[in-house]
């Protein structure tokens, strides 16, 4: 269960900012793992994890695109129903809030990353690992 950093990326709400967002990447050779979209009235959130974590925030600099990093957990677990639920019962178990949680689905492996925001994604991988 490795401690990712997740990048998310602020954008105009606005036609062709989210092709500004993959354009950017695809020219630093930057490969998506996992993204999710929201939005709010005035602009969009995605939070990605990238293949390559420094040549994305250069991607996005040199597109003038506002982001942040942030260490996240990933959990893989088998792609069935209840996978999820499972970890989630775990970390409520260790008192472990999420903030926020998304998945992706790994289809050369046949599992599912599960990405967890958490306080401290550490702690949370050392409490998921003893059990």
């Amino acid at each position: 269960m490795p401690v990712l950093r997740q990048i998310t990326v602020f954008l105009e709400n606005e036609p062709g900012r989210l092709a500004t967002l993959c354009n950017a990447l695809e020219t630093e050779g930057v490969n998506l793992r996992a993204m999710v979209t929201s939005e709010a009235s005035d602009y969009g959130i995605v939070r990605l994890i990238a293949d390559d974590v420094d040549n994305a925030s250069q991607a996005l600099r040199t597109a003038d695109l506002p982001f942040s990093t942030v260490d996240v957990l990933g959990v893989e677990v088998s792609d069935e129903p209840g996978a999820l639920g499972k970890v989630a019962v775990l970390l409520a178990e260790k008192s472990i809030n999420v903030d926020y949680a998304y998945v992706t689905v790994a289809s050369s492996s046949g599992n599912a990353m599960c990405i967890f925001k958490v306080s401290d994604p550490a702690e949370a991988d050392l409490a998921l690992s003893s059990d």
